[in-house]
């Protein structure tokens, strides 16, 4: 028809791929055309703004047959009618009198050659979560639980850029164009999808969507009901159906990684995901929840390597977000940790989270880079392992590869306010002061209700002597999290810089007196002294964290607060006794 078939058409919310002989809906609908209709939409859009006399279509369309012209008629009414048409209207085919038909639409052409050449050069993907059609909050973890499989299957690719979760949750129930999603998450590809759970029933629908355009370029909707047992199949088949449309061919060991199944036990999966979405809360109850529901897992599938992890994972929120006696809490992250890689020696997050266990409670740093690494190595699109990696090296004084790695962290989970707060930190520790103002600011801008936006903040402020704004900060953040001993501590110190001595002394008291009856860092109370200027008390406090192994201690020797004392022999020795490199200045 002097078209080449591997040429695909798109106008107006009509894709018409010459390949496979379909035209399409923006949505990834189906339009039904006859063979013939086909044809002489294909010869019209091909030659779009030409008039083309009758007998140039009919020639096209049907070149071994004579037909009559009524043929071609019945053909411009039928596409009219599935194009949208009303009567006397020509948005895209207009009839020239005594001559013929022009395609009067826009038309944009690509071939599929180019869009191979696009995907095998830069394949990134969000994968969105699925929303919940239940109408029931009980329910929601399903479609993020979903999601998240999805992107834990995808990135372990090293040649598809999968967003992590953060960001791609950062959109959840709100009504966004799938274009400007991509736009901000810097990828070309969306997966977005629903779920509906009715007792052990499932239905579940997917659509890939481009994001050039916002043309689905896959679309599957699992309309049979489906034990929850085939929840496994189905992610499978949504994975491989989704590397199909990106033309990503899976070679060597690649298949079995993607397709890996952690458990194959449904009520362990279903109380896994119920528990990283409760742990995702970032709040106490959540927090609580998560682990019982982690613990439950385990129960129903001891061999469940991906649980253990997640246990391993909430221990350590309690003793680092909660406050609860590292020494109880963080010797069963590690045997979790530990219990996870005995299961799968292959699992990127267990060796992640050993490594970070280690980092806060063991100060082993070359023990932790060499379980960092080999997470790493098993999965190098973690965002989560990229930020905990950061913290190692930034709490040591490597900071260039600390800002390296944050900064790679930062590309896989563009939108999450919590690695921009973590940058931010790790910039003041770099001394490059102003630059962690601004990344503050930013993680702020994404997540206000940020807690440790809001403490990495006042430290910040304190560094440059904005003591009244560090006030602030302190108060926002303990407002998040009123048990929060930090948020007091910073707050203390800088009431004491501005000269509100009794003010200071009061929320000391308070400290020590909280410190009677539950747990408080000894770092933290080491910081209101040193605020006061009392250094040997502020040094009896530090050593005081390390002898109980503070996890906070792990600032000591890159926060700036202390630069008084690091010329102090006791300090010295501290920094030594914890084979930490002494910071100039």
């Amino acid at each position: 028809m002097g078209t080449s078939p591997a040429h695909i058409f798109e106008f107006g919310e009509f894709r018409l791929d010459g390949t496979t002989r379909v035209l399409t809906r923006r949505d990834g609908a189906a339009v039904p055309l006859t063979p013939k209709a086909f044809d002489t939409l294909v010869y019209m859009v091909g030659h779009a703004g030409r008039v083309l006399q009758k007998d140039e279509l009919m020639r096209a369309v049907w070149p071994d047959t004579a037909v009559e012209e009524n043929n071609l008629n019945q053909n411009i009414s039928m596409l009219r009618r599935v194009l949208g048409e009303e009567r006397g209207e020509h948005r895209f085919i207009a009839t020239v009198p005594g001559r013929g038909y022009q395609f009067v639409a826009k038309v944009r052409v690509s071939t599929d050659q180019a869009r191979h050449r696009e995907r095998a050069e830069d394949v990134s993907i969000a994968v969105l979560p699925f929303v919940n059609l239940d109408g029931t909050p009980h329910s929601e973890y399903f479609g993020d639980g979903l999601a998240e499989e999805l992107i834990n299957a995808l990135s372990k690719l090293e040649r598809v850029r999968v967003v992590a979760r953060t960001s791609a949750f950062s959109f959840k129930g709100r009504p966004v164009d799938v274009r400007d999603i991509a736009d901000r998450l810097g990828v070309n590809h969306v997966l977005e999808g629903s779920v509906r759970k009715s007792g052990s029933r499932l239905r579940v629908t997917a659509q890939l969507v481009s994001a050039a355009d916002g043309y689905h370029l896959w679309a599957e909707r699992y309309e049979r009901e489906i034990e929850v047992r085939d929840i496994f199949d189905v992610q499978d088949e949504i994975t491989l159906a989704v590397l199909d449309a990106l033309q990503v061919k899976l070679v060597g060991g690649e298949r079995s990684a993607v397709l890996k199944r952690h458990t194959h036990d449904p009520k362990a999966l279903e109380l896994y995901l119920k528990g990283r979405f409760h742990l995702f809360r970032m709040t106490p109850a959540g927090i609580d929840a998560g682990m019982l529901y982690l613990q439950q897992a385990i129960q129903a599938d001891p061999s469940f390597a991906l649980a253990q992890a997640g246990l391993a994972h909430a221990y350590r929120m309690f003793a680092l977000t909660l406050e609860m006696p590292p020494g109880e809490v963080l010797p069963k992250a590690r045997a979790a940790a530990e219990k996870a890689i005995a299961l799968d020696g292959s699992l990127a997050e267990a060796h992640a989270v050993l490594a970070f266990n280690i980092f806060w409670r063991e100060w082993n740093w070359s023990a932790s880079e060499d379980h960092f690494q080999r997470a790493l190595a098993l999965n190098p699109n973690s965002a989560d392992t990229r930020w905990m990696h950061a913290h190692l090296y930034s709490n040591t004084g490597r900071h260039e590869e600390a800002l390296g790695e944050i900064a790679h962290a930062r590309e896989l989970d563009p939108l999450s306010g919590l690695i921009h707060a973590m940058e931010g930190q790790f910039l003041l520790h770099a001394g490059r002061t102003d630059a962690a103002v601004a990344r503050l600011r930013e993680a702020l801008e994404l997540d206000p209700s940020s807690r440790v936006a809001h403490l990495f903040s006042a430290s910040t402020d304190i560094e440059t002597a904005r003591f009244a704004d560090a006030v602030a900060e302190a108060r926002s953040a303990r407002a998040l999290s009123a048990g929060d001993t930090h948020a007091i501590a910073l707050e203390a110190y800088a009431s004491a810089r501005l000269g509100r001595v009794a003010e200071s002394r009061a929320q000391l008291e308070e400290l020590l007196r909280l410190s009677k009856t539950r747990y408080v860092p000894p770092y933290h109370i080491a910081i209101v002294y040193d605020g006061l200027e009392e250094s040997a008390e502020a040094l009896t406090w530090l050593e005081r964290g390390f002898a109980q192994r503070d996890p906070k201690m792990t600032f000591v020797g890159v926060e700036p607060r202390w630069k008084k004392l690091r010329r102090h022999p006791r300090f010295v020795r501290l920094l030594k006794q914890m084979n930490l490199v002494p910071v100039e200045g």
